[in-house]
């Protein structure tokens, strides 16, 4: 509507009057164009990894409610809940060192929906003497990742899409620690 409402104002203020020189009230002509401005970056700003970057750190930086598990897979497992009023809106697993490999695993979710999928390695067989750090980023929107970052280079992710029996969601629906080693166990 607003892409149309600038010319036909152009076009009324042209037919108004003919007279060479006539300030065809060029303050409301700019005014109008700073709105159409105005209503395009705000379209712009909401990005989908704009949002997800804002949700992820408002909520790595509130004190939100917390409940800590632990249960034995191959290794101790460790997992905390994060909540916002009742519902989970992060939930960080630790799986200890496996062999020389350890690993940690965040998600976060907006009205039970995972938006971001943040996983830590430390170690492994190719690294001799030292400790090997990878850090992989996924951005998700409809449970599709629309980014993925692996050491803060973009590029193809390993796992694309998240459906409802998927790691995140089966810990989402978990609410003790048999449950939760039922989801993140390989073991039955």
């Amino acid at each position: 509507m607003k892409k149309f409402l600038l010319p036909l104002l152009l076009i009324i203020a042209a037919c108004g009057d003919t007279k060479p020189g006539k300030n065809y009230n060029k303050q409301d002509t700019v005014s109008m164009i700073k709105e159409q401005d105005t209503a395009v970056k705000q379209k712009t700003l909401v990005n989908p990894i704009s949002f997800i970057r804002q949700q992820v750190e408002y909520i790595n930086t509130t004190n939100l409610k917390h409940k800590h598990i632990e249960f034995m897979c191959d290794e101790k497992t460790k997992v905390d809940y994060f909540y916002e009023g009742d519902a989970p809106v992060k939930i960080a697993v630790d799986y200890g060192w496996v062999g020389d490999v350890h690993a940690k695993e965040d998600y976060y979710f907006n009205q039970g929906q995972l938006i971001f999928f943040y996983e830590l390695t430390e170690g492994g067989p190719a690294c001799e003497g030292c400790i090997k750090t990878n850090e992989y980023r996924s951005y998700i929107e409809g449970n599709k990742v629309i980014k993925y970052l692996k050491n803060k280079d973009e590029t193809k992710c390993k796992r694309c899409e998240f459906g409802t029996a998927s790691k995140p969601y089966k810990l989402l629906m978990t609410s003790s620690a048999e449950e939760a080693k039922k989801a993140l166990c390989n073991k039955p």
